[in-house]
């Protein structure tokens, strides 16, 4: 008798985990997932460190949204279920066309959009998009150097704005096009312009982002394990909160 109600508990306590492990699956693949931030090409608005919450259902869905890309193939043009294009100037997170490494940054341009860069200048559909210089300073990076940046305020198309760092107007990538997105494709950058590898390139850049690659939008810091310490000369990078704080 107590080898069969051994069982049986063994047995009603395996189902009961089994039920809470397809229930964090489901939740993990269809409403939000946690990632967390492993370089600075997200600087100011994302440091190594910092986690963030995701929303899973923000465009839809696609293969790419069940962990380690898993989900089965959409017939549909753009690979999604229940698809919905970005806004420019959204947190995207999104798996590298070539690598399938998990990414984010900042959409910039949308299918159909003519996009260019003029010595770091951005154009889209040929109009200059404004940007105003807030800062110049240096600060210590997460691997031990020291970088010498502008900060500029960079205002999208929509009114979407937020802060750029620029190093400078002559770096790889800070020339590019004029050309135009295809169909079902994203132009993708980082906003620590001349430290991120994106759209701008090839592989091992992203290259044009396929829409059906989105994992979801980043909407929430949701905590930071990021430490700097003052250093003469150099600048603390300074957020407003970095706990629970909504990403723009």
């Amino acid at each position: 008798m107590l080898s069969k109600m051994s069982w049986k508990s063994f047995r009603s306590e395996g189902l009961f985990f089994a039920c809470i492990l397809a229930v964090l699956l489901t939740f993990r693949t269809t409403a939000y997932g946690m990632y967390f931030i492993p370089s600075e090409s997200m600087l100011p608005t994302l440091a190594v460190g910092d986690r963030i919450l995701v929303n899973k259902f923000a465009y839809g869905y696609s293969r790419h949204s069940v962990p380690f890309s898993l989900g089965p193939e959409i017939a549909t043009p753009t690979g999604r279920l229940f698809g919905k294009l970005p806004q420019r100037g959204d947190l995207v997170v999104f798996k590298h066309p070539g690598s399938n490494e998990t990414l984010i940054k900042r959409v910039i341009g949308l299918p159909g959009d003519k996009i260019e860069l003029r010595e770091g200048r951005l154009f889209l559909n040929d109009a200059e998009t404004p940007r105003t210089l807030d800062d110049m300073f240096r600060y210590r990076e997460h691997k031990g150097g020291v970088a010498s940046v502008a900060a500029f305020s960079e205002s999208l198309p929509g009114g979407r704005e937020h802060e750029i760092y620029e190093r400078g107007d002559f770096y790889r990538g800070d020339d590019f096009g004029p050309t135009v997105i295809p169909d079902n494709h994203l132009f993708v950058m980082g906003d620590n312009r001349d430290n991120s590898i994106d759209s701008r390139f090839p592989f091992p850049g992203v290259g044009f982002l396929p829409v059906e690659n989105l994992v979801g939008r980043a909407d929430v810091l949701m905590f930071s394990l990021n430490i700097q310490r003052e250093e003469d000369g150099l600048k603390k990078l300074k957020r407003q909160r970095t706990f629970m704080a909504p990403l723009q």
